[in-house]
């Protein structure tokens, strides 16, 4: 099924807020038969946090790494692995957005990592 495009609304979303209800709109547009050919798992619990957009696409990346079925199952999984990444990316450009500027965006409670920076030794490696 072609969906409408859903990368769209996400990078026009300003919240995490709004990547959650984009994020769940999307899930909306799914029929009961496509839902039921994915493999066991691929389908998300309750979404309710960056957290859980991350941890989800994390878990369809290595569902889809490891695939062995077949290839309608293929297909679903990696439809929701392209969107579970596009959603991530988002969460992650707006959780840095308001780490930099916290008037941009509201912070989600979630811990961000900080980029580790090697000193410069003037050798590679």
């Amino acid at each position: 099924m072609i969906r409408r495009s859903w990368r769209t609304h996400l990078k026009g979303t300003t919240s995490q807020e709004a990547v959650l209800t984009v994020v769940s709109q999307y899930l909306d547009e799914w029929k009961t038969e496509e839902v039921a050919g994915l493999p066991p798992g691929a389908w998300p619990g309750p979404l309710r946090s960056r957290a859980d957009v991350l941890a989800h696409a994390l878990k369809l990346g290595s569902m889809h790494a490891g695939f062995t079925g077949k290839g309608p199952a293929l297909t679903g999984l990696q439809e929701l692995l392209l969107f579970f990444t596009h959603a991530s990316v988002r969460c992650n450009q707006l959780a840095a957005l308001a780490e930099s500027d916290p008037g941009s965006a509201p912070k989600t409670g979630v811990p961000h990592a900080k980029p580790v920076q090697r000193p410069v030794t003037g050798e590679d490696g």
